[in-house]
């Protein structure tokens, strides 16, 4: 069992109604970007196993995504019009490709030197790295921290004054700490965060859960309960659910979802 979601919604509606507005010669168009409530796609001919997995991926090539639209020159057969209106002339292209910026992203975070923000994260003390920009537009929550965190590292520098024994700290990147999440879940949840991109599985749709709703990002938060509903339709997975909601034990959505799963488990006694 495969599932698709998609981030970006109506992407076919979008498509249509863009073709129709060419058709007439629209002057104008509307473009959406940003993320809404995911839809979801099933591929019936992928067998069911308990490696399934879900996917938030950006729309596919013959979206609006990466497009190039161009408006023709109007035609003037007159003989009595020597004279040409600008405004009646539409010469105009649009050209979108945001594939190439959610990759550039993508090595933009791999590299942490690029990164001004870096997260460490679990008992392992494990660093991750995003870009502040896009955290703080995309949650308010992240915005509140960065604030904080940046008010108390100015405090502290006018305390503490340079000395020869003391060398100074070259790195300009703010670091904040995360104890109660797994490394990887984070930073796959930092991934959408940034690219809108996500794959979640059975081991990593709790905590990915709890990150959505603790940073308040709707369209993960819904993925992932859509995600747990279909785990929970097949008894195979509720073990792995449960225990993962044993590790996040101390956040209202694992709570909320241990309920559910023990509810579940009654009616089938």
């Amino acid at each position: 069992m495969m599932a698709l979601f998609n981030s970006i919604t109506k992407c076919q509606t979008m498509t249509e109604e863009k073709a129709n507005l060419l058709s007439q010669d629209s002057e104008t168009e509307d473009f959406s970007s940003g993320y809404d409530s995911p839809e979801y796609f099933s591929d019936q001919d992928t067998k069911r196993s308990c490696s399934n997995r879900l996917q938030i991926v950006p729309l596919s090539d013959k979206s609006d995504f990466s497009s190039v639209e161009s408006i023709p020159f109007n035609d003037y057969s007159s003989e009595d019009d020597d004279i040409h209106n600008d405004n009646d002339i539409a010469d105009s292209m649009k050209v979108t490709n945001v594939h190439t910026l959610i990759d550039n992203i993508r090595c933009i975070l791999s590299m942490p030197d690029l990164c001004d923000v870096m997260f460490i994260v679990g008992p392992q003390r494990v660093p991750v790295y995003g870009l502040k920009a896009i955290l703080s537009t995309r949650s308010r929550l992240f915005f509140v921290m960065f604030l904080k965190y940046s008010k108390e590292a100015l405090k502290q520098k006018k305390k503490t004054k340079i000395t020869k024994h003391i060398q100074p700290d070259q790195s300009n990147k703010l670091t904040i700490t995360i104890d109660n999440y797994d490394a990887d879940v984070f930073r796959t949840f930092l991934l959408f965060v940034h690219c809108g991109t996500v794959e979640i599985e059975p081991s990593t749709v709790t905590g990915l859960l709890c990150l959505a709703t603790e940073f308040d990002i709707p369209d993960l938060w819904n993925s992932c309960w859509e995600f747990i509903d279909r785990c929970l339709s097949m008894q195979s997975f509720s073990t792995i659910l449960m225990k993962e909601t044993i590790f996040y034990g101390d956040h209202k959505a694992a709570q909320k979802l241990r309920i559910k799963i023990l509810k579940l488990q009654q009616r089938h006694r």
